[in-house]
């Protein structure tokens, strides 16, 4: 129960962190709070992120740029940015990078002369089919104790989140840097 000075009881009290010292720190309300748990779990996946891009020479924002025009080829760069939650300027800045390699080829649009259309190369389509392999195995070892069927609902539950949560974004304004 909860002194004085804390809130009262929460149904997530029973959550609580645990150290390999042993040591055992209850959550609290943290335990249903997105900001600190999406800010814990991108610090805890990290390094991992930084090593599946080492891994394939990549930088940020590669892999999710991959991803999607992997997924929907002849995407346009602004629905690409809009989908990733990226400033246009640095999906710009991606898409130079992954050209310059030679994974992604970006055309003027025949329907729009404004915009760019953006398709993965052969050698793209085998890195980024190489990328999801890897990745794919590392979620495989972070999930290995949660039931398939909790994994599913995380993602699902998590993907309507950001897709509501994008869809209050006007046109052109947010998005990250990388």
């Amino acid at each position: 129960m909860g002194n004085d000075h804390t809130t009262q009881p929460h149904e997530s009290d029973d959550r609580a962190f645990r150290f390999r010292s042993g040591a055992v720190v209850r959550a609290g309300w943290l335990a249903g709070d997105l900001p600190f748990l999406t800010r814990s779990l991108r610090f805890l996946l990290r390094a991992p992120a930084d090593d599946l891009r080492a891994e394939f020479g990549l930088d940020a924002g590669d892999v999710g740029v991959l991803a999607v025009v992997d997924t929907n080829p002849g995407v346009t760069q602004n629905d690409l940015a809009a989908s990733l939650v990226l400033k246009k300027s640095a999906v710009t800045r991606v898409v130079q990078r992954l050209e310059k390699r030679g994974v992604l080829i970006r055309r003027r649009s025949t329907e729009d002369r404004r915009a760019n259309r953006l398709t993965l190369t052969p050698e793209g389509v085998r890195l980024a089919v190489a990328v999801r392999k890897a990745m794919t195995a590392r979620h495989d070892t972070w999930f290995q104790d949660i039931a398939p069927a909790d994994r599913a609902v995380f993602f699902d539950v998590l993907f309507r989140l950001v897709d509501h949560l994008a869809a209050t974004v006007p046109p052109g304004e947010g998005g990250d840097e990388d």
